[in-house]
């Protein structure tokens, strides 16, 4: 090269350096358009052209230069960043390699080569040549960082936190390098100090939406959900297009019972970022705790499209088709999450419940076993477990996983406990004992049947239901203590779950009294009712419930609608009384018009908040004919006749009736039968008995 192109070299790379890109590339030019055979010239050319953007380019001008030169080591490394931008990988680590070929010391090219392995997803293989970096040149900031999020990556949180120190050292006001170190200490399980890197992360850059973020994560973490919601929607009002945030938003407002306004934060979430698989699975969960199963379905399947080899994903697809009913098919996907992780212990659980459904109920117990051996505070692996034993009659084992009903969320909402131990069956001589009621109404009245055992064995007992059920109770059980929830703990030692006492009290079947009834109405409303019914004449009168107030896809193959009573309303001699509670005025006027019949209501008695009415109008009639639903349960504690038409469930304990309520009679499908078939044999049989004792109901 002559002295001019010498100059004029020096000059470009002055003129590069200082940032005055044009005036380089001028002069880059000149010298290659005097002599095309300068690589050095041409290789800056293409450094220039990398750092403009223009990597096709830049790509084209280094590998020429190589060809005319392959010895130096930078223009392989040079092309190797070019041929990453390209998006071309598996050339671009073979260009780094053959740089350290050149060069073993070479650090940049360590350091590249390391950050194209990260994007062909070999961390542990970047980690080493990162740290090669920053050994070949300590201080060097974009090795530490980067070795620190390799180390993060997989799983080794304790050299990452350490790196990502060494990183702050050199920089430690970097606002990105401390929310990463946030990411690697909350995973570490620091929270506070997780907490405190976003915030001073924050504190230097308060748009800093990514650290807003993260913090309401840990919150949310930390059960913190107000809060977490505050800095989700901190986040979002510095860069609202974020889906990361709109997605752990939806988090949080549905951990606080706001499932409306969680799902439309996941529906943001996905539109902003339609590959985003975990806010798709997010959203079909919300959708399926909210009955919506087919939408669930369409998004669980809309997440498989973007993760079809992650076991989550096909197992949220499988609890979806669940929920509508589709055990066989849920199996499925749930076999399809096992065959990808065969330790998926929720995956092992739902499989566990598909089959039991599809009626392999020693299977399903196998594989609930299973997955509580893989993770033994799988609350609805217990819970399932415990129906499953109980529904065959295996009372002890069953009764020990029926506490879990609470952790598994399969007991509706219930008011947190009051700070006392809770009582596990020792002596409770000298003791006093709040049993505090829970789950539905229908569930408090069965498991009442186990207070008056409470009250032999405790100094005192205070019973805590709902405020409706006050009157009734204490009338029934006057040695107890009857109150509606309460604040305080009324001086008590020890407190149960209604539900809890079973496992103490009906260990066997042996265990259950021969007593018809519990509980007691009010004799004067009894009068005031006895007085009413007579005034309709002659014949049997048959009280009649057919749904349950609250109706899922699932519950709803367990009830019949008013129409398939249609073969009772043909008995001649029989007044129908209305029991169902609830809005039903245009199914009873409807049936009315149909049947011919009436169907006996009175407006001054509200059977969903009136218990002392209804009891004492039960107690009049002769059989009550009701599905799994409250009416039922309290004719049985009255000791009134019932016969319940349903399915087999778990309160029979692997009889054939209810041990609960000897005056019940059940009425369930046969093999060939359909649910809706059993009103018409109960007519016929309500028929045969109609002209004889009324006791014989029972």
């Amino acid at each position: 090269m002559s002295r001019t192109q010498d100059d004029l070299l020096s000059a470009a790379l002055r003129h590069h350096r200082a940032g005055d890109l044009d005036a380089a590339d001028a002069l880059y030019r000149r010298i290659l358009q005097a002599d095309p055979s300068r690589h050095a010239a041409r290789h800056l050319l293409g450094v220039l052209a990398h750092q403009r953007g223009r990597p096709g380019e830049a790509e084209s001008l280094i590998a020429e230069a190589i060809r005319v030169n392959g010895t130096v080591a930078e223009y392989h490394g040079n092309l190797g960043l070019a041929l990453a931008a390209l998006g071309r990988n598996a050339e671009a680590e073979a260009s780094q390699r053959r740089a350290l070929a050149l060069r073993a010391d070479y650090p940049e090219a360590h350091h590249n080569l390391g950050l194209v392995l990260v994007a062909l997803g070999r961390h542990g293989e970047a980690i080493g040549h990162f740290a090669d970096a920053y050994r070949l040149r300590p201080g060097f900031a974009p090795a530490i960082r980067a070795l620190a999020s390799a180390l993060h990556s997989e799983g080794r949180l304790a050299d990452a936190a350490e790196a990502y120190a060494e990183a702050l050292r050199l920089d430690a006001r970097n606002p990105v390098l401390l929310n990463d170190f946030g990411l690697v200490l909350r995973d570490l399980n620091r929270d506070g100090d997780a907490a405190r890197c976003f915030e001073a992360a924050l504190a230097l850059n308060p748009d800093f939406a990514e650290a807003c973020d993260n913090l309401g994560a840990l919150r949310a973490a930390q059960g913190r959900m107000d809060e977490a919601v505050a800095c989700h929607r901190a986040a979002l009002a510095r860069r609202w297009d974020s889906a990361a945030a709109w997605n752990n938003l939806g988090i949080a407002l549905n951990a606080l019972g706001r499932g409306g306004d969680a799902i439309a934060a996941w529906r943001q979430a996905v539109v902003l970022e339609p590959v985003q698989a975990e806010a798709w699975s997010n959203l079909g969960n919300g959708l399926r705790d909210r009955n919506r199963f087919d939408d669930a379905i369409a998004c669980h399947r809309r997440a498989l499209r973007v993760v079809p080899g992650q076991p989550a994903a096909n197992n949220n697809l499988g609890h979806a088709l669940q929920g509508r009913g589709r055990h066989r098919n849920a199996a499925r996907w749930f076999r399809r999450a096992l065959a990808l992780d065969p330790a998926y212990a929720e995956a092992l659980s739902n499989l566990g419940l598909a089959v039991q459904q599809e009626g392999c109920a020693a299977h399903a117990e196998g594989l609930y076993d299973r997955a509580l051996a893989l993770q033994p505070g799988l609350a609805l692996a217990r819970f399932d477990r415990a129906l499953l034993r109980l529904e065959r009659g295996d009372l002890a084992g069953g009764w020990a996983d029926y506490d879990w009903r609470f952790a598994a969320g399969q007991v509706g909402a219930m008011r947190p406990p009051p700070p006392l131990p809770e009582w596990c069956g020792d002596d409770l001589a000298g003791k006093r004992l709040l049993v505090r009621g829970e789950q539905g109404v229908g569930d408090t009245i069965l498991f009442a049947s186990l207070i008056p055992e409470a009250v032999r064995r405790a100094a005192a007992v205070v019973v805590e239901v709902d405020r409706r059920m006050v009157p009734l109770f204490a009338r029934s059980f006057p040695m107890a203590t009857v109150r509606g929830p309460a604040d305080d703990a009324a001086g008590c030692d020890l407190q149960a779950p209604i539900g809890s006492l079973a496992r103490w009290f009906r260990a066997t079947l042996a265990d259950f009294p021969a007593r018809a009834a519990w509980l007691i109405p009010d004799p004067a409303l009894v009068e005031r009712w006895r007085c009413r019914l007579a005034a309709l004449g002659p014949g049997l009168r048959i009280g009649i419930g057919w749904r349950s107030q609250v109706m899922t896809e699932e519950r709803r193959t367990a009830y019949t609608a008013l129409g398939a009573w249609e073969p009772l309303f043909a008995l001649p001699s029989l007044h129908v009384v209305n029991l169902q509670y609830g809005d039903c005025a245009a199914e009873l006027a409807e049936a009315e018009a149909r049947f011919g019949r009436p169907i006996h209501r009175w407006d001054d008695l509200d059977l969903k908040d009136d218990f002392d009415g209804t009891a004492a109008l039960i107690a009049n009639l002769d059989l009550v004919l009701s599905p799994a639903m409250s009416v039922g349960e309290l004719a049985g504690a009255l000791g009134v006749p019932v016969w319940r038409v349903g399915r087999h469930d778990w309160t029979q304990l692997g009889t054939g009736v209810r041990p609960w309520f000897p005056t019940q009679r059940l009425y369930q499908p046969g093999a060939d039968e359909a649910l809706g078939d059993v009103p018409a044999r109960m007519a016929r049989a309500l028929a045969a008995m109609a002209h004889g004792d009324p006791r014989n109901f029972g």
